[in-house]
């Protein structure tokens, strides 16, 4: 039991140690000041959603960049929209987000300075609801205490990957050059999977935290694809995924059953403090997110196990 112990105190340190590096090296989109004139298309995947797709394209069309094309995805492919668009530039991007001012012009000088494949956008996200606010973070805490962003595009290697679809933002060239379009049907692949797959092509990709530019209005959670969504974080890996939920879920469970108050200081502390940056850097309110904590790590377990038992089925189908 004690080797459990200090493996759960181990894990809580080097999740921290994650967390603190973004929080220090503030993985954000900036607000740069320049202004371009290249042509962007604008590209509104699977617009099934009317409302939202009506609310994305006022924001769009509230845009200070007005060099843009937009393209809303009916039953088309991806290829066949990647056909129709003339950009410099491609924007992908999903319904039910809002865009705000300066992000296009933000957009293109990161690309430019960077020389970026693909650049990918996380979105500051309002729940609607008490269910939401207790899945959607799941998102953010699962990225930042995991990954440290900077070293997506510090680094070659395909494993620094993630992402989220609801932005990305390519050079219409070197999308193009690498075929992207024609590897999938109706849907981009994952943005893990475009990221990983630009580093294998030596290409430079950056995933960054939307910094307001970009605002997701949770409505609505499909339980299943989010569930598929957080098991991306570890590369649909369903043995990570298990040993992750058992060492955060309920590795401090046991540790707070069987040690004296005094021992506990140090991984509540770490929790407590991992909470608080993520809420900082995802503008989200701290104290709720400290709050609901409890009810989020139950909730991950519940997704996390709906994913694994899909996962498996699947498989077991496809033999």
């Amino acid at each position: 039991m004690m080797i459990f112990v200090y493996a759960v105190l181990v894990f809580l340190i080097l999740r921290f140690c994650v967390t603190l590096f973004n929080f220090l090296s503030n993985p954000k989109l900036g607000y740069y000041g320049k202004h371009f004139t290249d042509k962007v298309s604008v590209i509104v995947l699977s617009a099934d959603l009317k409302p939202d797709v009506n609310n994305l394209l006022g924001s769009i069309d509230e845009q200070e960049y007005r060099y843009l094309d937009v393209i809303v995805q009916e039953d088309e492919s991806i290829a066949e929209l990647a056909a129709r668009a003339t950009g410099k530039y491609f924007l992908f991007i999903t319904p039910g987000i809002t865009l705000h001012h300066g992000l296009i012009n933000n957009l293109i000088y990161r690309t430019k300075v960077f020389n970026l494949a693909v650049l990918s956008l996380i979105p500051t996200y309002k729940a609607s609801d008490f269910l939401t606010q207790c899945f959607y973070p799941l998102n953010d805490f699962l990225l930042l205490n995991l990954l440290p962003l900077r070293l997506v595009r510090l680094s070659a290697v395909p494993v620094f990957a993630a992402g989220s679809n609801d932005c990305l933002f390519f050079d219409a060239a070197q999308y193009e050059a690498l075929n992207w379009n024609e590897k999938e049907g109706r849907r981009l692949p994952s943005a893990t999977e475009l990221v990983k797959l630009a580093k294998q092509q030596q290409l430079k990709a950056e995933v960054l935290l939307a910094n307001k530019l970009i605002r997701n209005d949770v409505v609505n959670i499909d339980v299943k694809h989010f569930a598929q969504g957080l098991l991306l974080n570890f590369s649909n890996s369903s043995i990570a995924a298990l040993i992750y939920v058992i060492l955060v879920v309920f590795g401090p469970l046991i540790v707070l059953l069987r040690f004296e108050p005094a021992f506990l200081i140090l991984p509540i502390g770490l929790i407590f403090m991992s909470r608080v940056m993520i809420a900082f850097m995802t503008a989200q309110s701290p104290v709720r997110q400290v709050l609901l904590h409890p009810l989020q790590m139950i909730s991950l377990f519940g997704l996390m196990i709906t994913a694994i038992i899909r996962r498996i089925r699947r498989s077991f189908k496809l033999k």
